[in-house]
């Protein structure tokens, strides 16, 4: 299955924090670090470090790999 993008979820504010995620998943530029896994109904973080280091800092106030995941898990089940 094929990751369906955000707009599927019609008149539904999308908070900034998942969009951005899902753009860096969704860039194949960045599959060594972070993609979509087989099924498309999750991503993996495939080099944790690599993903601390450069990317969070890139795109979040933050590059704190913990405070990432528990950002995510705040929106389990809300969307």
């Amino acid at each position: 299955m094929i990751p369906r993008p955000l707009e599927i979820l019609q008149g539904t504010q999308i908070p900034a924090f998942l969009s951005k995620t899902f753009d860096l998943v969704d860039d194949p530029t960045l599959d060594p670090i972070i993609s979509w896994g087989r099924s498309g109904q999750s991503f993996v973080v495939w080099d944790p470090v690599a993903f601390s280091r450069t990317i969070l800092p890139r795109n979040f106030k933050h590059n704190n790999f913990s405070s990432f995941v528990r950002q995510l898990n705040s929106y389990v089940g809300k969307y």
